[in-house]
């Protein structure tokens, strides 16, 4: 196990490649057990409200005060991704399969658009590597279905890996030798779900927003989410109160910013277009939180020094001598390589500060070819 502390920056425009991207909309059919929440669709934004705060109690996990058993999810949905790929992709490369976090959407991978020094997927091209990323079930131009029952962190897990079985069987088109897992946040949670149940759909996994061994950080961070009923809060939205979504600016700089070490406009312009999640998934995020015991691939843990999320806004903060980041290594104790970097003046969303370039560059060549 070693911290990755080194890459010096290139100069973005030697980064820009040539690609080709291709949006998808694929068919996923589903069947597969979910948690059976006593809630329903809440009346009002005070009842919304009244739910966080329950859910922030530490002493009272919210979970098991409204999970009642299982059900079966026997469901077809759409899941709308874009497939990058270098311009002429060779057979058998590299694809880096990205499911990004809460209040965000796939444009999280894709910040600023092209040329951006905050485009992940430009990045990932450039490098040689095709990429696929979607809108989680529940987001975007995806499919939306009852936020309760439903869009949950079983669900979600499924939907990835059956992405990842259509895109291996060279579906999309090209074929892939070698699929790296890519998460942030909620995403990574889904990652780390996948290795533990599905070992083989990822030869390596980067796990990015995500720590682990001090969870103080949900609680606030649930808090201050300011939660807010997804369509009050985004106009044009039109989703069950089940939907919701931060509430302000501020709220979205206390979950995901570490001013003032970001471009205001570009957090400004996320924020304009942020996701939704669901009370099903707040209800059941942690449930993919445990070992992947037979995934022996190898994992890098990319997590801002300053996450307010997964580290209470403090990554150096260390239990039983190892940081948060570098206890992830207790979830992947057959890995055959461990790494971890967490790069300074950052907060939860990585993508969005004036680092992600150095970020995405060290994510790249960890990776490889």
């Amino acid at each position: 196990m070693f911290s990755l502390h080194i890459l010096a920056l290139l100069p973005f425009t030697s980064l820009v490649a040539a690609q080709t991207c291709t949006s998808l909309t694929i068919p996923v059919n589903v069947d597969t057990q979910a948690s059976t929440i006593t809630l329903s669709n809440p009346v009002n934004q005070a009842e919304l409200t009244q739910l966080f705060i329950r859910n922030s109690i530490p002493s009272i996990p919210f979970p098991p005060t409204v999970v009642n058993g299982t059900h079966e999810v026997k469901a077809k949905y759409k899941i709308f991704g874009k497939l990058c790929t270098p311009k002429n992709v060779k057979p058998n490369g590299t694809l880096e399969f990205a499911t990004h976090g809460i209040a965000f959407t796939h444009a999280y991978w894709e910040i600023g658009g092209n040329n951006s020094q905050y485009n992940y997927a430009q990045n990932a091209v450039a490098s040689g590597h095709s990429i696929f990323y979607y809108d989680r079930l529940g987001n975007g131009a995806s499919s939306t279905p009852d936020g309760i029952q439903e869009v949950q962190s079983s669900v979600q897990v499924e939907i990835a890996h059956a992405l990842v079985q259509y895109l291996r069987q060279g579906k999309a088109g090209p074929t892939f030798g070698k699929v790296v897992g890519v998460g942030h946040s909620y995403g990574s949670i889904l990652s780390l779900g996948i290795t533990s149940k599905y070992p083989q759909d990822f030869d390596s996994v980067v796990l990015t927003g995500f720590a682990f061994g001090d969870f103080t950080g949900l609680f606030i961070a649930a808090g201050s989410f300011g939660a807010t009923i997804a369509s009050n809060a985004i106009p044009g939205l039109k989703l069950p109160s089940s939907y919701v979504a931060p509430g302000t600016p501020s709220n979205y700089q206390f979950g995901f910013l570490e001013y003032p070490f970001y471009d205001p406009a570009v957090a400004a312009a996320q924020f304009k277009i942020r996701g939704t999640a669901t009370l099903g998934e707040f209800t059941t995020l942690a449930d993919p939180i445990g070992p992947s015991t037979n995934f022996t691939g190898p994992v890098l843990v990319v997590a801002g020094a300053q996450d307010a999320f997964f580290c209470a806004g403090n990554c150096a903060e260390k239990v039983n001598g190892t940081t948060l980041p570098n206890l992830v290594s207790e979830l992947y104790p057959v890995s055959s390589n461990f790494s971890s970097y967490s790069p300074a003046n950052t907060g939860h969303g990585l993508n969005l500060h004036f680092s992600a370039p150095t970020t995405f560059s060290v994510i790249e060549k960890w990776i490889g070819a």
